[in-house]
């Protein structure tokens, strides 16, 4: 399993969250709860724009926010408590105002994939609440990062497509 990232190592998923499941965020089902994993997926998120110069105080200082506009989550291998997880992040695409980010959460004891998640977020001018386009040090980073991740094979799938080939139409 790879170490965390440090800046330097962008060719590869930035391994920039981990997390320990909770006591409180397993349900009746003797496993996480599904807002729990979009909970940490959002902690991983964060961590990706703080690695690209998005953190807080440059939020605050610029007047500039993301806003996820699309989710799509695969749930692939229950999760319990007491796992410790470790999110990979990559930026898959990006224009002058959008990402599109994938997510990896793996169990840390096996590496198994336990769930995906692609999300599109827009850049927007919090004075406005409307869309706008990265600062130029933003844009640079991103365009850093999804350069270098560029040549990695596509990530596992956030979109199910098993049950609509299946599905019977109405």
């Amino acid at each position: 399993m790879p170490e965390l990232a440090t800046s330097l190592d962008q060719a590869a998923p930035l391994w920039l969250h981990r997390a320990v499941v909770r006591p409180e965020w397993v349900d009746y089902n003797g496993h996480m709860n599904e807002a729990y994993y979009v909970l940490v997926f959002g902690d991983a998120t964060d961590a990706l724009y703080d690695h690209i110069g998005l953190d807080d105080a440059a939020r605050r200082r610029d007047s500039v926010s993301l806003y996820t506009v699309e989710a799509h989550i695969r749930y692939l291998i229950e999760a319990h408590e007491g796992e410790e997880l470790r999110i990979g992040t990559r930026i898959l695409a990006h224009d002058e105002k959008r990402l599109r980010l994938h997510h990896t959460m793996v169990r840390e004891r096996d590496g198994e994939t336990l769930a995906v998640i692609e999300l599109m977020a827009l850049h927007v001018d919090k004075r406005v609440v409307r869309a706008c386009p990265f600062l130029p040090a933003a844009a640079a980073r991103i365009a850093s990062v999804a350069g270098a991740q560029a040549a990695l094979p596509p990530p596992v799938p956030a979109e199910s497509r098993h049950w609509a080939s299946h599905a019977h139409q109405a």
